[in-house]
């Protein structure tokens, strides 16, 4: 479980360190990622009924679309300002899940949320006030993130029926081929090796390896530990930008990382 989060912190760092657009890491992460996920299907891959199939092709969109845009904030704000909206995801998707699937939310898991979603939007406000480059990146992260949370809800409502790997090939594939047809000639150019192990490292080392092991792992932790294990992606991120990049947190995003940790600690010991 922590070589999975300590594998996956490093994704931001290689995303910034990346001279290629966004919308081609993206690609090359996705088809990378799906690569490595077809092998571990031994190339076998299944139909299922309409309502599967679609839900995979929306799960496949919602995927590219995550990738894109927070892959494109690395543009505009640091990687303290890109990581710390990610840490909505959990609160979003279990909102979400009690609306849809009827899950349990008790009032404390409630307060925690608004506590997160508003250290969040501080955070985005205070930034814009120092700049609107910043705070355009804070936004570009968290659009990303709510396209993560369709993601990950529809993983949820359909990995017990077709199994984790099944969901993964399929989204990524189809998460690949959204990329590549939104964007063919600004995948399909020539790209220095510096480039392919950028792209190496994310698709295979961060989406494969990295979330293979944290998948793992629920083996042998429950799900509310592997959540909070999850929040030392960003915290992790943020240290690295500050040895690697000497990249130095601002304030409000200081104030969003820890309202995020405070109200993920609330909500996951009332959960579990």
């Amino acid at each position: 479980m922590l070589l999975g989060v300590f594998i996956v912190s490093f994704s931001g760092i290689m995303v910034r360190v990346s001279e290629s657009q966004p919308s081609a890491i993206a690609f090359y992460r996705c088809i990378i990622a799906s690569s490595l996920y077809l092998v571990a299907l031994k190339g076998k891959l299944k139909r299922f009924d309409t309502k599967k199939e679609a839900l995979l092709l929306s799960a496949g969109i919602f995927l590219a679309l995550h990738f894109y845009f927070w892959i494109s904030s690395f543009e505009h704000t640091t990687v303290a300002g890109a990581v710390i909206p990610l840490m909505v995801q959990p609160f979003v998707t279990s909102i979400i899940a009690f609306l849809i699937f009827g899950e349990r939310v008790n009032k404390r898991q409630v307060f925690a949320t608004l506590l997160v979603l508003v250290g969040i939007t501080t955070m985005i406000f205070l930034d814009a006030k120092t700049s609107l480059r910043l705070s355009l990146g804070d936004i570009l992260s968290l659009v990303g993130t709510l396209f993560l949370c369709g993601f990950i809800i529809i993983g949820r409502y359909i990995i017990p029926k077709i199994g984790t790997l099944n969901f993964n090939t399929r989204s990524y594939i189809i998460a690949s081929l959204v990329l590549l047809i939104a964007n063919h000639q600004t995948v399909l150019q020539p790209f220095p090796i510096r480039e392919w192990l950028i792209f190496l490292g994310l698709g295979g080392g961060c989406s494969f390896l990295g979330y293979t092991l944290i998948n793992n792992s629920l083996k042998f932790f429950k799900a509310g530990i592997i959540a909070m294990a999850l929040v030392g992606e960003p915290v992790l991120s943020i240290i690295w930008s500050w040895i690697l990049l000497e990249e130095h947190i601002t304030i409000p995003q200081a104030l969003g990382l820890f309202t995020s940790i405070l109200g993920m600690t609330m909500f996951f010991r009332s959960k579990f």
